[in-house]
């Protein structure tokens, strides 16, 4: 049973077609995050260690999509904006975070978009309320960039190494690596439920 399915991870984990499928996860996590991105570079990452995927490739087309997701999350902010902070009536906690979280873009702005892109229960709060609050564009970018490609490098890197520590032993690798794609997607789960609660409360 190990066999077959550590044949069909590989199968995809070669396929050419994962660049795209990673690609697309990342953009799709900048703004609908239904499904952490994370988990697919992990896995991508430690197959990469065998060779294939390329390593560097993985990192650099995962941190594109995240780029690309972040800037679609930032544009949608922009966009709705004014009717948004319409509706949000002083003195409720929807009003109050978005207030307390553009004021600490302000003045930390940098540190909190770069921060944010590892918080899954901020990653797309952060970029919509800078869009939402009119944060320039031209301070989110480049701070975005940092954060996307750091956040491709680590990924990747933490799959790879898994990989390589597991190198002699495939079967125990994939299961290494799907422990890890668990315990991210788990973090994300609690990180999202806390911040409903929050929001609800």
């Amino acid at each position: 049973m190990t066999d077959v399915v550590l044949d069909l991870a590989r199968s995809l984990m070669t396929s050419p077609w994962l660049y795209l499928v990673l690609f697309l996860c990342a953009v799709l996590d900048g703004f609908l995050p239904l499904l952490p991105s994370e988990g697919i570079l992990l896995l991508s990452g430690a197959f990469a260690a065998t060779g294939r995927p390329h390593v560097v490739l993985v990192a650099l087309v995962a941190a594109a999509g995240a780029f690309v997701g972040d800037h679609i999350c930032y544009l949608i902010g922009r966009r709705l904006g004014p009717p948004v902070l319409r509706r949000l009536r002083p003195g409720t906690k929807r009003h109050t975070a978005v207030k307390w979280l553009s004021e600490l873009l302000d003045h930390r702005g940098g540190v909190i978009i770069v921060i944010g892109r590892f918080l899954p229960g901020l990653r797309s709060i952060t970029t919509l309320t800078a869009g939402v609050t009119a944060y320039p564009w031209r301070a989110f970018m480049p701070f975005d960039a940092i954060g996307a490609l750091i956040w491709g490098i680590a990924g990747t890197c933490l799959g790879y190494f898994a990989g390589t520590a597991f190198q002699d032993s495939p079967a125990r690798g994939l299961v290494v690596s799907l422990i890890l794609v668990a315990v991210v997607i788990t973090f994300s789960e609690i990180a999202r439920h806390v911040r409903r609660r929050l929001e609800g409360s």
